[in-house]
C-alpha cells in the first residue's frame, strides 16, 4: 500500500507543479502582451497627445496676438489719457492764478501774465506753446475779469496718433471780478 500511494502522490505533486508552473508562464505572457499593447497605445496617442498641443499651442499664440494689440491699445490709451488730463489740471490751475492776480492788480498786467507762465513751466508746459487771453486790459473794481488758455498738447503715444490726431486742443478759462479799486 505504501507503494502504490507514493506514486500516485508523486504524479499529482508533478502534475500540481507543472499547471502551476504552465499557469505562471501564461501569466508572464498575458503581462508582456498587455504591457506591449499598453505601450503601443501610448506611444500612439502620445504622438496624436503631442500634435493635439502643437494646435493647442498655436492657438493660444493666435489669440495673445489678437488681444494683446487691445491690450496695449487700453494701456496707452489710459496712459496718455492721465497726461492729457494733468496738462488741463495745470491749464485750470494757471488760469486761476492768472485771473487772480489780474483781480488785483486790475486787469491784464505784465504780472498776471507771468504769474500764468511761471504756472505753465512748473506744470511742465511750455509757456510759449500756450494762447493766454486777459481781458480787459485795464478793470475797475467789480469788473469782470476772464483769463483764457488754449493749448495744443501734443499727442506722445505713436500708437494713438491715428486715433487721436497730432494734438488734442486743450482750453481753460476762469472768470472773476476785479479788487482793484482806481484812485487810491
Amino acid at each position: 500500500m505504501c507503494g502504490g500511494r507514493r506514486p500516485a502522490a508523486g504524479r499529482a505533486r508533478r502534475a500540481g507543479q507543472a499547471g502551476r508552473a504552465g499557469q505562471a508562464e501564461r501569466a508572464r505572457r498575458a503581462e508582456r502582451a498587455g504591457q506591449a499593447e499598453r505601450a503601443g497605445q501610448a506611444g500612439r496617442a502620445g504622438q496624436a497627445g503631442r500634435a493635439g498641443q502643437a494646435g493647442q499651442a498655436g492657438a493660444a499664440t493666435v489669440e495673445f496676438v489678437l488681444t494683446a494689440g487691445l491690450l496695449f491699445l487700453i494701456l496707452f490709451s489710459v496712459v496718455e489719457f492721465g497726461l492729457v488730463f494733468n496738462a488741463k489740471l495745470v491749464m485750470t490751475g494757471a488760469a486761476r492764478e492768472g485771473a487772480r492776480r489780474a483781480a488785483v492788480e486790475g486787469g491784464a498786467t505784465p504780472g498776471a501774465y507771468e504769474c500764468v507762465h511761471r504756472y505753465l513751466a512748473l506744470g511742465g508746459i511750455a509757456p510759449e506753446a500756450v494762447s493766454v487771453s486777459i481781458t480787459p486790459k485795464q478793470a475797475s473794481y467789480g469788473t469782470m475779469i476772464r483769463v483764457s488758455l488754449v493749448y495744443d498738447y501734443p499727442v506722445t503715444s505713436a500708437i494713438l496718433r491715428p486715433l487721436l490726431g497730432e494734438t488734442v486742443t486743450l482750453t481753460a478759462e476762469v472768470v472773476t471780478r476785479s479788487e482793484k479799486v482806481r484812485g487810491r
